[in-house]
């Protein structure tokens, strides 16, 4: 009777390998590890990432660049259209990366279609006008908002293309107690 859970543990172990090797896709993987910014540089950052306390607090999801009317916005991952579209007075585009990951920006317009797939790099869409009622994350300036959301919640998009480096809590040494 042993053997055979220990052979039922095996065929369990090894399918749960193999269905973890079918599922990883080396290619998708790398291509998801490369970032790079969504505009040419140079880059003007206007407002930085806040991370709220709650879910439900006060605080900016997502970084503000300063950007010109019509400006092109790059892809800056391999990531499938999840949407475009209109949301209440802007136009918003939400990309997912292979792992899950959603990336947005607005203002912008596009005419991509939920579905497709972009490359790095590729054009996906220009800074377009909101509504007349769409307050501007940036006071007398126009600006491009583009988030992180991972499924852990909100992330700065610095941390993805190098333009900020995630903190790391190193061992504090000397300590007594």
């Amino acid at each position: 009777m042993r053997q055979i859970k220990r052979f039922r543990l095996i065929g369990l172990a090894l399918g749960f390998s193999l269905a973890i090797a079918l599922w990883h896709n080396p290619a998708v993987a790398h291509a998801a590890t490369q970032w790079q910014p969504p505009l040419s540089a140079p880059l003007a950052l206007v407002n930085p990432y806040f991370q709220p306390t709650s879910d439900y607090s006060a605080g900016h999801r997502g970084v503000d660049y300063r950007v010109n009317l019509g400006q092109t916005i790059f892809a800056p991952t391999a990531a499938q259209v999840w949407f475009a579209g209109k949301v209440v007075n802007r136009q918003v585009l939400s990309l997912r990366t292979g792992n899950g990951e959603l990336i947005e920006f607005e203002p912008v317009c596009t005419d991509l279609q939920a579905g497709s797939w972009v490359k790095l790099g590729q054009p996906v869409a220009t800074v377009c006008d909101a509504d007349a009622s769409y307050l501007q994350h940036c006071a007398m300036a126009r600006c491009l908002h583009y988030s992180l959301r991972t499924a852990a919640g909100y992330l700065s998009p610095l941390t993805r293309t190098g333009e900020l480096e995630s903190s790391v809590l190193l061992p504090r040494t000397g300590m007594t107690f």
